[in-house]
């Protein structure tokens, strides 16, 4: 099991932080500002896992979220990148259901520019 830990920290390294999680049926974006924060908050961050919810880090990046056996959460690179546009439409939904006004009128350049709109959103609540 040691080993098998060990190459899951490594994949936590591939992901470049801060990252949001999507829950499956949930519209709700999921701050995740480092990896620390990551290691410290899995398992409570995944106890409603479905096996479709998924980690998108700063680069628009997607991984598979799944436990294994030891109790740890795996997070999967796909190999798959959302675009920036569809970024978007989620940040919108998010606000949204946060009850945000003038969420038409969200926009960033970036994925990374959107995961810290997220965190700043939720800093407000």
């Amino acid at each position: 099991m040691a080993g098998y830990r060990r190459q899951s920290l490594v994949k936590y390294r591939m992901i470049n932080w801060p990252a949001v999680i999507i829950f499956d049926g949930d519209d709700e974006l999921t701050y995740i500002g480092s990896e620390d924060e990551w290691q410290r908050d899995a398992q409570l961050l995944l106890y409603h896992h479905k096996g479709d919810d998924y980690l998108i880090d700063s680069s628009g990046r997607i991984f598979s979220l799944d436990h294994v056996p030891d109790g740890a959460v795996n997070a999967e690179d796909t190999g798959n990148k959302i675009t920036l546009q569809d970024f978007v439409r989620l940040v919108r939904i998010h606000a949204s259901n946060s009850h945000r006004c003038c969420i038409e009128k969200i926009s960033f350049r970036s994925i990374a520019e959107g995961i810290s709109l997220v965190s700043s959103m939720n800093d407000e609540n």
